[in-house]
């Protein structure tokens, strides 16, 4: 997992998953994103920029810190 979504402040407006550039993320049924390829996420950060609630925090794997 990349990616840590606060689904408290998460209002499912979607922006995450259409400015994803790797089409990381997907809603689901509940209306709310999730990492559908997390192998494929770049740690570009376009998901957290996006997010006008500020819910999405990108978690950078201890080998590229």
């Amino acid at each position: 997992m990349n990616l840590s979504f606060d689904r408290e402040c998460c209002i499912g407006c979607g922006a995450c998953v259409e400015h994803c550039p790797g089409h990381v993320l997907a809603m689901n049924e509940e209306g709310r994103p999730y990492e559908r390829y997390p192998d494929d996420c770049w740690y570009c950060g376009v998901c957290q920029v996006e997010c006008p609630e500020d819910c999405i925090r990108v978690i950078f794997p201890y080998l590229i810190r």
